[in-house]
């Protein structure tokens, strides 16, 4: 009995072991006592002139050994009803265990189900932005179109009036050269004429003197009453033929005014349709705009979707802080089961496998430590990421506020019905220095994205987890069902480190995809300020070319 105490307080035996080895020497006390009963019933049998003495003598016996099997029983049973309470503990202990895992997956897949609705209707937004872009870079190529178009009438009418200037002055100086030939031939023959006649009438009357003597003063009245009809005769031709070259000076004058005015109404034409393609441009700066908006919505619901992000990572970090306490839980059970293993000294293939599982949970500490330090620096890196983004943020508003100002000298303008060039091109500037401060905003939020931890670290630390995972599922497969439960919570937790990992990659990537759509919108917003610029000095270019038609039309008027 000694013996069997000894080996219960060694615990060099399991609880069934001890209790059988403990309910051995029971047992053989029993059938012990039960053979010296018989033994003293042969010798009282035997010897039958023993008398009372021998019988007296057996009775105590038996109840010593009674009383012995009983204690050996009691000493056997307590400590096994001990060790079946610590058992009945730890199967509780590892179905809770079990039940808080389930439920944190449920939540996972949970937050992964909500986290796949989010980056559809990401990509359905996106796929609504691409569309409108492709729209508006048809209607680019309508307006650039139009706008060649405008040029090239431009050139044309540009040659029409060079034309029509040097008719017009090829015609006004053949008719004033028409004009004065004209006058200075009837000058000539007028004098030519009254010369001739007036000879002839003075012959005549030296010749008729002395025959109209007597009729002298008669004739005299006459001739002069016939002078003086015939110089008022003479003069209304005169002044019919010159009235009659100058009306048809004036006709063909009007005639070339009217084709003038053919052409600057058609001119007047070629402008009003200029202003309205400057009116459908500005219109389409403000549909540029609406899209912007729109595009800024999709910017702040991209946003939002990056602060769930943001939470879900802290909730991992929430998780990754919880890890030091499971591993001090874990290392307290392994020194507790050390401690309950050192009882097992005497064996030395236990021996052998507490080294080894010594060892490799040395080696699993210094690889958890490795990828605490491993997230602790991918959490460093999202927190420059958000505050990138909260500072890109910050400067959207600004741009924001600027496009808003943008849009009310667009609507003055508008209502408006000469648009003034000036306040045109002083939009255009505010436009431009807003379109550069995007852009390098832009490219501060490229380089922030850059300088990322990259997706190949991710995957470096994506296989020390696995492998770290296929190792502990390796050492669970020699331990206890007990400590791979407690490591599939670990596990569960990583699970969700890495799916937290991937989906952070695929925000990069969204967010690089934005950023560049950023920079090609920004670019054909520097086209149309070109495209609005050329406009503009044609429209000047026109403006002075019909001041100077005017200009020599009031002068053709006043030689008129």
């Amino acid at each position: 009995m000694s013996a069997a105490k000894h080996r219960g307080a060694k615990g060099g035996s399991p609880p069934s072991a001890a209790n059988d080895k403990s309910a051995q020497p029971g047992g053989a006390e029993e059938p012990a006592a039960k053979k010296q009963p018989a033994a003293s019933h042969g010798r009282g049998g035997r010897a039958a002139g023993g008398g009372g003495g021998s019988r007296s003598g057996a009775g105590p016996r038996r109840g010593w050994a009674l009383l012995l099997g009983a204690a050996v029983v009691l000493g056997a049973a307590l400590p096994a009803g001990w060790y079946v309470r610590q058992l009945r503990e730890e199967v509780g202990r590892s179905a809770r265990e079990r039940e808080a895992s389930g439920r944190q997956r449920q939540e996972l897949a949970a937050t992964l189900d909500a986290v796949v609705q989010k980056v559809r209707s990401l990509q359905a937004t996106f796929g609504e932005f691409e569309s409108m872009m492709k729209i508006a870079q048809q209607k680019q190529e309508v307006t650039e179109k139009a706008v060649k178009q405008g040029e090239s009438e431009i050139n044309r009418i540009s040659e029409v009036l060079q034309k029509l200037q040097n008719e017009i002055l090829k015609d006004l100086s053949d008719g004033i050269h028409m004009v004065k030939d004209a006058r200075e031939r009837d000058f000539t023959s007028l004098e030519n004429t009254v010369e001739e006649r007036l000879t002839e009438l003075t012959k005549s009357i030296n010749d008729n003197i002395a025959i109209f003597t007597k009729v002298q003063q008669r004739s005299q009245d006459e001739i002069n009453n016939m002078k003086a009809k015939v110089d008022s005769l003479e003069e209304a031709d005169v002044y019919k033929h010159e009235i009659k070259v100058l009306k048809d000076a004036f006709d063909e004058i009007q005639a070339s005014m009217k084709t003038k005015e053919k052409d600057i109404e058609s001119l007047k034409s070629t402008i009003d349709s200029m202003e309205s393609d400057v009116y459908t441009e500005v219109k389409e700066l403000v549909n540029l705009k609406q899209e912007h908006e729109k595009f800024k919505e999709a910017a702040d619901t991209e946003h939002l979707s990056l602060k769930a992000l943001q939470e879900k990572v802290l909730r991992a970090e929430d998780s990754i802080m919880h890890l030091p306490s499971d591993i001090k839980r874990l290392d307290e059970d392994l020194l507790q089961v050390k401690a309950d293993l050192n009882k097992w000294e005497e064996n030395e293939l236990f021996r052998k496998a507490l080294e080894t599982f010594g060892k490799n949970s040395e080696g699993l500490e210094s690889r958890l430590r490795h990828i605490e330090d491993s997230l602790e620096s991918l959490t460093s890196a999202a927190v420059q990421n958000s505050e990138n983004l909260r500072s890109f943020i910050s400067k959207e508003a600004e741009y924001k506020n600027k496009l808003s100002s943008l849009e009310q000298s667009i609507a003055a303008l508008q209502g408006i019905s000469d648009m003034d060039l000036t306040s045109v091109t002083d939009v255009l500037r505010n436009l431009g220095e807003s379109q550069t401060s995007l852009y390098n905003d832009v490219e501060n939020l490229r380089r922030s994205i850059s300088e990322l931890p990259s997706s190949s670290a991710l995957q470096d630390v994506q296989k020390q987890i696995s492998t770290l995972l296929d190792q502990g599922n390796l050492q669970g497969e020699a331990e206890s069902q007990g400590y791979l439960e407690k490591f599939s919570s670990v596990e569960g937790s990583v699970d969700e480190l890495r799916s937290s990992v991937s989906q952070v990659d695929s925000d990069l990537k969204m967010i690089r995809t934005a950023v560049d759509s950023l920079v090609s919108y920004s670019v054909k917003i520097e086209n149309n300020e070109n495209n609005l610029e050329s406009v503009k000095s044609s429209i000047d270019d026109l403006r002075n070319d019909l001041e100077r038609l005017f200009v020599k039309v009031e002068k053709i008027h006043e030689k008129v």
